[in-house]
This record gives structure tokens, sequence and C-alpha cells, in this order.
């Protein structure tokens, strides 16, 4: 199978005071073609999970256990140097604020020549120059920005030059972390269609990572739900958000404000744990509005088999949660377009 297999991936920060665990036997799978939204809080092991997988993770945060599987490559087990050249061949990370990633003394397009010269890849100069300018083409930008440095660039052309460099050499993983923060709804639009349209034609898997439910129900096809560094709810985009498994992911779906209902606006109680110091059983127990004792004493595991809507909470077979509010693909109510191909 291509696309991504995560099996069992676990991060542990090794501190002074100990192991601090930020991602737990995380496992999932990205068939080519498919986008799959990985959701929570700050906190959650979302960033933790994607710079693991391109293996950016700083001292003192290490991979101790797990498979990240990208066309029959662990991508845990390249070396560092194996690692660096399959970046942008193999698996492509577009950051968060693109205003943080450009060199600002670079123009753009020697930034974007500068990865292929990295990889030993466009040919000669005439050659790798063409590419660039077909590289901005593709994601709607004149061919005169190559020759602008990026601070004469608006944030959102900012961050589809990110794009641009992200796909240029056809990964067959791209992980955007929050690739739309700090952008207007109009210019996160025009990304996330670029974004989206660029990946289709790539037919490459894509990790969308984000906090907006919102964004998630109109653009990705599955959605992955993570608390305190564990999955605890996945399935496609319809099932998670119109029938939440667990309370966690119910709570996030009931925060997303409406339309239809102009009140105050819908919050989770409390405040995530500390990843030192988890809660016995269950982490969401103590903000959790549903738990019963056996929440407290034993920690839930992922029921149903995998590809199915799956969910870890004890009660989710049992409690028929309350429907979702926000509206998967082709409800017009949404204040975001339909992305979806």
């Amino acid at each position: 199978m291509k696309g991504l297999q995560l099996r069992g991936l676990t991060v542990n920060y090794h501190i002074d005071d100990g192991l601090v665990r930020a991602v737990d036997a995380t496992s999932f799978d990205v068939a080519p073609g498919e986008r799959l939204g990985l959701v929570g809080e700050s906190g959650s092991g979302k960033t933790t999970t994607a710079l693991a997988l391109i293996q950016l993770l700083r001292p003192p945060g290490r991979v101790d256990g797990g498979a990240a599987l990208v066309d029959g490559i662990d991508l845990l087990q390249l070396s560092p140097a194996q690692m660096r050249e399959r970046r942008l061949r193999t698996v492509s990370y577009i950051p968060q604020g693109a205003m943080n990633s450009l060199n600002p003394v670079l123009r753009i397009g020697r930034q974007v020549e500068n990865a292929l010269i990295d990889h030993d890849a466009g040919g000669d100069a005439p050659s790798r120059r063409a590419i660039v300018i077909d590289a901005l083409k593709g994601v709607d930008l004149d061919p005169s920005v190559a020759q602008r440095y990026p601070h004469e660039l608006s944030g959102g052309m900012k961050q589809r030059v990110c794009i641009a460099m992200g796909m240029l050499l056809k990964p067959s993983l791209i992980v955007a972390d929050e690739p739309t923060s700090a952008l207007d709804v109009v210019t996160q639009r025009h990304v996330m269609e670029t974004l989206g349209r660029r990946q289709s034609e790539l037919g490459a898997a894509l990790i969308l990572i984000g906090h907006d439910m919102g964004l998630m129900a109109q653009f990705v096809h599955r959605i992955a739900v993570m608390y305190a560094g564990r999955l605890v709810e996945i399935g496609s985009t319809r099932e998670v958000l119109t029938a939440p498994r667990h309370p966690y992911t119910r709570a996030l779906v009931a925060s997303v404000p409406k339309f239809s209902d102009r009140g105050e606006l819908g919050g989770i109680p409390g405040v995530t744990p500390s990843l030192r110091r988890l809660p016995s059983g269950c982490a969401f127990h103590p903000r959790c509005t549903m738990a019963v004792d056996r929440c407290r004493l034993e920690r839930p595991a992922l029921d149903g088999a995998p590809g199915l809507h799956q969910a870890a909470c004890h009660l989710a077979a049992k409690i028929n949660l309350a429907p979702a509010s926000v509206a998967p693909q082709g409800d017009r109510r949404s204040s975001l377009v339909e992305f979806r191909q």
C-alpha cells in the first residue's frame, strides 16, 4: 500500500525530571490522494507527530518507537543523511507561518531553486529556473514573484510559495501544519484551494494539522482527534462531525460558532493536563461531564477495526452522543466554501 502507514509512533522528551510522553503509540493510515485532518488543542501532540515524521524533532525530544512507512520506506529508520535526501522527494512539510520560514535576504526564485540544487534535481541553471517559474505558476503566482524578497509579498503569497516548494519534487506525503494561521478568511480560502488542487494533481497523501473544525469539515476526507498525546477518535469527516463517539470530539465540535445560534460561545471546561502528570485512566475524565468510575481507573483503547469509525471511550458504544453542529462537505451554511474535489 502506498501513502502513509503510521504504526505505534511513540515520542518522548527526556528531561531531568524524567520522561515525558508527547505522542503515545499513535497509529493511522493515509491513502494516496486522501486528506486526513489531525485536530486537537495545543499540546495534544499534533505538531510533534508531524516533526517526528520528517525527523525534525529537537532534543530532548526523541522517537522511541513505531514505524512510518511511505512507499515502503520507514522514515523513522533513516539516517540523517538519508532523511535529508527524502525530504521534498518522499515527504514534504508545509510549515505554519510562512513569514518565519523563508529566508528574508534571498529572492524567492533563489530559495525555490536551492531546493532543486540540494537534491541534485532540475538539470542546469536555465532548466532549474524554468522549473521554478512553473512551480510558481502552479500555485497561481506571477513569475515576477521569483525576483522579489519575502517582505515584498503578502502573507497569502508567502504561504503559496511554501506550498510550491513543498510540492516541487512531487512527494508522496505532504504534511501541512496549520498552513492558514494568521491569514484572513478570504486569503485562507485561496491558499486552501491551491493546496487542495496541487495535492490532487500529485495524488499525494496529505495530513492537515489544525484547530479549525469548520475548515476540516470542508477540506479533509477523514479526521483524527488527539488529546494529551493519544489518538482518541478517528473516522470519516461526516461520521466524526455528525455523530462523534468521544466526549472530547463532541466538545470540540460544539465549540465552533454557528450562524443559527448567536448566544454564548461554547467551550470545554478546565485545561489540558500536563504531560508530566497525566490523570489516571482516561486523560480527559477530569474535564468530561459523562465520566464514570471506570473512566478514572482504566485507560480506554480504540475500539473497532482500523479504517472504521473508532473511539477510545468506555461509553462510546452505550451513549448516543448528541449530533454535532458542524456540517461537513456540501453545506453552504458554513462560513467556508467546499474545497474537496
